[in-house]
């Protein structure tokens, strides 16, 4: 008796560990396919939000340079006069 039940043991055991192991794989292939197929995806929106960030970065470089000259052409305009 104690070898039939130690057999049907190891059987449900091994079941358990191919199972899980099936999953896993399983899991790691689906992952695979959603990560390839997610890269042309998410390449676009990622590089346009690079680009956007830089965009704003320089726009409110130049803007702040403008703002600078205006700035330092009034003082030196208004220095002129004491």
């Amino acid at each position: 008796m104690n070898k039939i039940a130690s057999i049907i043991i190891a059987t449900v055991f091994a079941i358990i560990v191919l199972g899980g192991l099936a999953a896993l794989i399983g899991g790691g292939l689906l992952g695979a396919i959603a990560f390839i197929i997610g890269i042309p995806v998410a390449f676009p929106m990622s590089t346009s939000i690079v680009i956007l960030f830089f965009a704003v970065v320089i726009v409110r470089t130049m803007i702040e340079k403008r703002r600078e000259r205006r700035e330092m052409r009034a003082f030196l305009r208004d220095g002129d006069d004491n």
